[in-house]
C-alpha cells in the first residue's frame, strides 16, 4: 500500500517538475525534455554561485584547523535553502490536497498516506540540499583534504539532515493548520505569519556576513565554549575528524525530531483535513442588490482568488516583500550608499543604470500572471461559461497583477534614486521604465502561462510554485536583465551618456510590451478559450 502512495507521489512530484500533466498524455517528449533542461540548467547555476562562495570558506577555515566550522556554516545553509523551499508547500501538501478525502474514504491508514506526502517533501528537500553538498564537498576535497571517515560521515549527514529540515518544516504546517482551522480568514493569518518569518530569517541574513567574520575570527573560542553540547560543533566535527561519537550524537538531534513531528502530525491529520474552515451561522438578511461593471467584477473576483489562497500570495508576491525592504534599507543606508558612490568615481557615471538592472532584477520576481491561468483548474468551465469576453477575463488577470505591483516597485525604485540623489531627470527615466517593466513582467507570465498551462494540479502550491508558466517567466525576466547589463557594461558604457540609455531602454521596454499585450489579446484569447 505504502510503495503504492509512494509511487503516485512521485509521480505527481515528477509530473510538476516537467511540466506535465496527467490530462495531456498527448505532450511531446521534446517539451517535457526542454522543460527537465531548464531545470538542470537552474540547478547548476545555483551550484556554481555556492561554489564560489564555499572556495572561499574552505580555503580561509581549513588552514587555520576550522573544519568543523565549515561544516556547521554547510548544514546552516542547507537547512535554510530546504527550509525555505519546503515551508510553504508543506501545509498545501499535507492537509490542503484535493485528493485527501479521496483516499480517507479509501482502505488506506491515515498515516501511510501521511508518510507518503511527507516523502514527496523530503524528495524536494534532497535536491534543495544537493544545490549546497555538491560545492561543499567539491570544496572540500580541494582544501581540506578529505579523509575516508569524514567522507562517509558527510554522506551519512547530507542523508539525514533533511529529515530535520523536514520536520521542522512539516511542524510549522502543523501549527498553522492547528490553529486556522476552525478559524476565517485563514489566508491572512497564514501569510501573515509566513511574511513575519520571512522578514525575521532576511534580516538575519542581512547580517550574516558579520557574523561569519566573528565567527571565523574567534571559531576555536566558540567550539571550546560550546564543547560538545551544541549541534553544529557535533555536525562539523563529525565530518572534519570522522569522529564517530559525534555522527551518532548528530543522527540523535536529527532524527528524534522527524519521529516527534510524525508521531504529532498522525494524531492531528484526520482531524485536520477533515475540519471545514470558517464554517458558522450565518444570519441572511434582504439587502438591496448592487450592480457593478463587468472590469470591476472580474477584478473583484481576482482579488478574491488570490486572497483565498495564501500559497499563491506567498510565492507570487513575495517579491513586493523583497522591494518594500529594500526601499526601507535604501532610505535608512542612504549615507552608506552615498558613500561607496563617492569613493569609486566610475560607480557615479553608472549609478542610474546599475539602479535600473537593480530594480528591475527585484521586480522580476513578482509572478502574479504566471500561474493565474492554472490556478483556475477544476473551475474553468464556470469561468468559460461566463458572458464574458475571454480578452477581459485576460484583461482582469493583469489589472491586478499591475494595482499591487506598480506601487512597490515605483517607490523602490524612487527611494533608492533619492538616497543616491540622482538628477531629476534620470529619476524620471528610472520610474518609467520600471514602471514599463512591471507592465512588461505581467505580460510575460500571462503569455508563458498560457503557453504552458497546467490545470490538473493536485494542490495550488504545484501550479502557484513549479508551474513551468513560473519558471519560464523567471527566466525570461532574469535572462533579459543579463542581457541588457552586459549590452551596457560591454558595449556602451563610453558609447553613450546614462540619460541616452535610459532612452532606449524606455523604447525597447515599450515595444516589447506592446508585442506582448498584441499576443494575448489575439492568439492568448484563442489559446484560453481551447484549454483542457
Amino acid at each position: 500500500m505504502l510503495k503504492t502512495l509512494l509511487r503516485v507521489r512521485m509521480a505527481a512530484l515528477l509530473a510538476a517538475f516537467t511540466g506535465q500533466s496527467r490530462k495531456r498524455k498527448n505532450q511531446t517528449k521534446g517539451k517535457a525534455a526542454g522543460y527537465a533542461f531548464l531545470m538542470l540548467y537552474c540547478f547548476c547555476a545555483f551550484v556554481f554561485l555556492f561554489y564560489t562562495s564555499f572556495s572561499q570558506l574552505a580555503a580561509a577555515f581549513f588552514p587555520a584547523g576550522l573544519g568543523w566550522l565549515y561544516f556547521a556554516m554547510f548544514a546552516i545553509m542547507a537547512f535554510a535553502l530546504m527550509f525555505i523551499g519546503s515551508v510553504f508547500t508543506a501545509e498545501s501538501q499535507l492537509f490542503e490536497a484535493k485528493d485527501n478525502e479521496l483516499l480517507l474514504s479509501m482502505p488506506v491508514p491515515p498515516g501511510m498516506i501521511l508518510l507518503s506526502r511527507m516523502a514527496a517533501l523530503l524528495a524536494m528537500n534532497f535536491v534543495f540540499e544537493l544545490v549546497v553538498a555538491l560545492p561543499v564537498f567539491v570544496s572540500w576535497l580541494q582544501y581540506g583534504g578529505a579523509s575516508g571517515a569524514g567522507i562517509l560521515a558527510f554522506v551519512v549527514i547530507v542523508l539525514v539532515l533533511p529529515l530535520f529540515s523536514l520536520a521542522v518544516s512539516c511542524l510549522f504546517a502543523w501549527l498553522v493548520s492547528l490553529i486556522t482551522s476552525r478559524m476565517r480568514n485563514t489566508t491572512a493569518i497564514t501569510t501573515a505569519l509566513s511574511v513575519v518569518f520571512l522578514l525575521a530569517y532576511f534580516l538575519f541574513g542581512f547580517r550574516m556576513n558579520s557574523y561569519v567574520t566573528q565567527l571565523a575570527a574567534n571559531g576555536a573560542v566558540i567550539a571550546d565554549a560550546l564543547g560538545a553540547a551544541a549541534p553544529l560543533v557535533w555536525l562539523g566535527c563529525a565530518a572534519a575528524n570522522g569522529s564517530l561519537a559525534d555522527l551518532g550524537l548528530t543522527l540523535l538531534w536529527t532524527l528524534l525530531p522527524f519521529a516527534l513531528a510524525y508521531v504529532l502530525l498522525n494524531r492531528s491529520f484526520i482531524r485536520i483535513v477533515t475540519t471545514r474552515r470558517g464554517q458558522i451561522k450565518v444570519q441572511y438578511e434582504k439587502k438591496a442588490m448592487r450592480t457593478s461593471s463587468q472590469n470591476a467584477a472580474l477584478y473583484r473576483r481576482e482579488l478574491a482568488r488570490l486572497t483565498s489562497s495564501s500559497g499563491y500570495m506567498l510565492n507570487a508576491g513575495l517579491g513586493l516583500v523583497f522591494e518594500l525592504v529594500l526601499a526601507v534599507l535604501a532610505i535608512v543606508k542612504r549615507q552608506e550608499l552615498l558613500a561607496a558612490l563617492t569613493a569609486i568615481p566610475d560607480l557615479r557615471e553608472a549609478a542610474a543604470p546599475i539602479l535600473l538592472l537593480a530594480c528591475m532584477m527585484v521586480s522580476g520576481m513578482v509572478f502574479f500572471t504566471a500561474s493565474s491561468v492554472s490556478l483556475e483548474g477544476k473551475y474553468y468551465w464556470i469561468v468559460r461559461s461566463m458572458p464574458v469576453k475571454s480578452e477581459k477575463i485576460l484583461q482582469a488577470k493583469l489589472n491586478l497583477s499591475n494595482s499591487l505591483s506598480a506601487g512597490p516597485a515605483l517607490l523602490m525604485m524612487l527611494a533608492a534614486a533619492l538616497a543616491l540623489q540622482l538628477p531629476a531627470a534620470e529619476t524620471v527615466l528610472l520610474l518609467a521604465c520600471q514602471l514599463l517593466f512591471v507592465l512588461l513582467t505581467a505580460n510575460v507570465g500571462l503569455v508563458e502561462d498560457l503557453r504552458h498551462c497546467n490545470l490538473d494540479w493536485i494542490n495550488e502550491t504545484q501550479a502557484a510554485k513549479q508551474g513551468a508558466g513560473v519558471l519560464l517567466s523567471m527566466l525570461l525576466n532574469f535572462g533579459f536583465v543579463v542581457a541588457v547589463g552586459a549590452l551596457y557594461f560591454f558595449l556602451l558604457t563610453n558609447l553613450m551618456p546614462t540619460a541616452a540609455f535610459l532612452g532606449l531602454m524606455l523604447a525597447l521596454l515599450a515595444i516589447l510590451y506592446a508585442l506582448t499585450a498584441r499576443w494575448i489579446k489575439t492568439r492568448g484569447a484563442k489559446r484560453f478559450e481551447t484549454l483542457r
